[in-house]
């Protein structure tokens, strides 16, 4: 059966011939969006990550003399590290997306309902991970780097506050530019891929 009203989604995906289509509309998730759309916010999420190269470049001087060597764009931070750990999630959980959506394409539409049941699995772990866990970390990553425009006696009541200085210069040297240009690298491939899906 084919759908009889292209302009209800829901409809086509009950109706329409994709099994995968069909058991995705009827089961429960808490992030129902198709995978190209999930796929442009986890780019907008890269994206946000990609904001600590000129947040921390636009550091007014008290601040920027907190990190090694007065420059904060080429310091390892330790908190860094957190957006480190957020952009792997991202790109991790990005290619398990495309991944489902390449494999589900190329079985349907022999795909079994209970092969459609695992790819929803599949794709409802990477999207809670890549835009819940992913997402929060790096809002909490872009925010730590924000708190250098409050104000150097906020800066500097952070550090002391903190059991280890989250702005602390790590052993791995991987500068905040590095980070960022890696994030915004990333973000525009994940976009071009959620479009090129989107458009098949």
């Amino acid at each position: 059966m084919t759908s009889t009203d292209p302009n209800d989604p829901i409809a086509d995906a009950l109706l329409g011939e994709s099994t995968y289509e069909r058991v995705r509309v009827e089961r429960y998730a808490l992030i129902k969006r198709r995978i190209p759309q999930k796929l442009v916010y986890q780019s907008g999420l890269l994206l946000a990550l990609a904001l600590v190269v000129p947040i921390t470049a636009t550091y007014p001087t008290s601040v920027q003399a907190a990190f090694p060597g007065g420059e904060p764009l080429w310091a390892s931070p330790l908190v860094l590290w957190l957006g480190v750990y957020a952009g792997s999630i991202e790109l991790g959980t990005a290619a398990c997306l495309v991944a489902v959506a390449i494999v589900r394409r190329s079985r349907e539409p022999q795909l079994s309902e209970s092969q459609a049941h695992m790819l929803l699995n599949v794709e409802d772990v990477a999207s809670m991970f890549g835009l819940a866990t992913g997402g929060f970390a790096i809002l909490l990553t872009v925010g730590f780097f924000s708190l250098g425009h409050a104000g150097a006696e906020t800066f500097q009541a952070v550090i002391d506050s903190a059991p280890r200085n989250p702005y602390g210069q790590t052993g791995v040297p991987i500068p905040v530019i590095a980070v960022g240009a890696a994030a915004a690298i990333s973000a525009g491939a994940v976009y071009v891929v959620s479009q090129y899906l989107a458009s098949k």
